[in-house]
């Protein structure tokens, strides 16, 4: 059985997704109270751990999918336009922190659409340096049936050497060589 953590867990929309594709969610990260509310009636027998900062410390089992939206408060275009270095957004750090220590197979990261041009390219690059590809679009909520238009740029990342092994496997099955 695949396994998720979940940073930035909000009120659990992304481990929603996950169960519901037959993923267990085997840990938490949230600071809110309201939001560790609604995890804890929803998801009661799941570790949750409330600072993304810290949590680390106390060694969580890693997943095989990490997923998170980071807060997007000094990248968004409502914001004052911080960027990813700002104070709430600049939470990215840890989420890569995290990365770099549970080495899980997937990533699958959410932000406002603005992320494209205030942090994508420290995005990709942070995770371009231990060793994760990443594929990425936005995608307006009214794609999948919203009565808005709010656009989210949507990230999943794998480590290269999946890619590679992968492909290269499939390539030598295709053209008839060794399994």
């Amino acid at each position: 059985m695949l396994t998720h953590g979940s940073l930035f867990s909000g009120i659990g929309g992304f481990d929603l997704g996950f169960e519901r594709a037959g993923i267990q969610t085997i840990w938490q990260v949230e600071c809110d109270s309201y939001c560790l509310k609604v995890l804890e009636k929803h998801w009661p027998n799941v570790k949750r751990y409330a600072d993304v900062r810290t949590f680390l410390n106390e060694r969580p089992v890693s997943p095989n999918i990490l997923s998170g939206g980071f807060p997007c408060q000094d990248i968004s275009v409502a914001g004052k336009g911080a960027g990813i270095t700002g104070k709430r957004s600049g939470l990215w750090t840890y989420f890569h922190r995290a990365i770099s220590v549970l080495r899980p197979r997937y990533i699958v990261v959410e932000n406002v659409s603005a992320l494209l041009f205030r942090g994508m390219g420290r995005v990709l690059g942070d995770l371009s340096k231990i060793g994760y590809d990443a594929e990425w679009e936005v995608i307006p909520a009214c794609a999948i049936g919203a009565p808005h238009h709010r656009e989210r740029t949507w990230i999943v990342a794998y480590h290269k050497s999946q890619f590679w092994n992968g492909l290269q496997a499939h390539s030598i099955r295709s053209f008839g060589g060794e399994n």
